[in-house]
């Protein structure tokens, strides 16, 4: 056996993987450790180990120190990690108790060993190699990446039944290992661990199902006249020459609108919300409410003349037309339009409304040009359009009235 030392790592080599398992339960059973098949391999200048630890081990074996919030520079150079967000930490472990025993994803999580362990390998001319990693009971793994995955395992162990737990402890949690003593370092690894490029939302929009209303986004989507083709679904934002109508997400927002009467309601209570009015997606609930919106928003397009334009255009040249419509300034074109609409159109679904078509045309009736005189001083100040709340609902108000509302109502909500 040959004994080599790389930083806080000592690694034994043998001749083969039986005896490297063998000698590491041993130097494990001897010092109270635990023992974790790794793969050793290499980044720039360091080795490193990739493997998995059970729900338990990340639980209580893993440690946080986290920045203090609103604290200077110098608690922060101590810290390891950035201030914990309570609230995230919280929805993470919503999300794990909600599936427990189902199907979820924990990504990986990123560690660093601070004091020296025993890794035992054997000697193969590759980079890359199975090993074995012994951690002493008194080894210190701090948390690179992942601080709020580990917070909300904690969270969730907590409020679970015994049952859920045993469950929940029979998962495990992938790792990439670390043995780095410079906290300077391990600041730098937590700042080149986020150098990530978060899906935009209408990816998120699209991809993720467990909220059953995005569900009825892809269904809008895909059957209504004015979205079919001609909706984004990977940018962020549209550019003005986008043959594009709408973002994913803006279509979302709608969905939000008509669902729970706002597109500003968090996601977190949207979701919430969303399952208990919708429930799974192809239940009868479900259905019935797509059902309405489809046929809500085609009354729509077909009562406003503009929208009933674009929702005609042929594939191919004619959609050159969506973004000279958009420079001319259309509300009925923008996510704030879109957003008016579906904020009338919840009102007259969850109220029953029998002579909602009837409103439905007085839409068609506005005059939904930017210059139009229903929208100065709401959401048309300057020439320019507003996207804030106050204006949004002063908009509402006045639309409501135009079509014969009680405007009041929108100015209460």
């Amino acid at each position: 056996m040959v004994s080599q030392d790389n930083t806080t790592v000592k690694f034994h080599i043998v001749e083969t993987l039986e005896q490297a398992q063998q000698a590491a339960a041993s130097a494990a059973s001897n010092t109270a450790g635990q023992v974790f098949p790794v793969i050793l391999f290499q980044q720039g200048a360091r080795q490193s180990m990739s493997g998995a630890f059970p729900v338990g081990f990340v639980r209580d074996r893993l440690k946080r120190k986290s920045a203090s919030k609103k604290g200077n520079v110098s608690d922060a150079m101590a810290a390891v990690n950035r201030p914990l967000d309570d609230s995230h930490a919280r929805s993470v472990a919503r999300y794990i108790a909600e599936n427990i025993g189902k199907t979820y994803i924990l990504p990986p999580m990123t560690l660093n060993i601070q004091e020296t362990v025993d890794v035992w390998t054997i000697d193969v001319q590759s980079a890359l190699k199975p090993a074995y990693l012994v951690v002493p009971m008194t080894a210190h793994l701090a948390i690179t990446d992942g601080q709020h995955r580990q917070a909300a395992l904690q969270i969730a162990a907590d409020n679970l039944t015994a049952e859920e737990l045993r469950i929940l402890d029979k998962d495990s949690v992938s790792v990439m290992i670390t043995c780095e003593t410079e906290v300077k370092q391990i600041h730098q690894d937590f700042a080149d661990c986020s150098k990530t490029k978060a899906l935009p939302q209408s990816q998120l929009a699209v991809y993720d199902r467990r909220n059953p209303a995005n569900g009825i986004v892809l269904d809008l989507a895909d059957t209504c006249p004015l979205f079919a083709g001609k909706i984004d679904a990977t940018s962020s934002t549209l550019s003005k020459k986008s043959l594009a109508l709408f973002l994913t997400n803006q279509v979302r927002q709608l969905v939000k609108e008509l669902l729970v009467g706002s597109y500003a309601e968090s996601d977190d209570l949207f979701e919430s919300k969303a399952v208990n009015l919708l429930g799974a997606p192809d239940s009868p609930k479900y259905v019935v409410v797509r059902d309405r919106f489809v046929e809500y928003v085609n009354a729509v397009t077909e009562a406003i003349p503009k929208l009933k334009e674009i929702a005609d255009l042929d594939v191919g040249l004619e959609r050159n037309k969506i973004p000279v419509a958009r420079e001319a300034g259309w509300i009925c074109l923008t996510a704030t339009g879109l957003n008016i609409i579906g904020r009338i159109g919840h009102e007259l679904i969850v109220n029953n409304n029998p002579d909602w078509k009837k409103y439905v045309e007085a839409l068609g009736k506005i005059d939904w040009q930017r210059t139009g005189q229903l929208w100065q001083g709401n959401i048309i100040k300057d020439g320019k359009i507003m996207t804030q709340q106050s204006p949004l609902k002063a908009a509402v108000a006045a639309v409501r009235r135009e079509i014969g509302l009680d405007p009041q109502q929108a100015l209460a909500a």
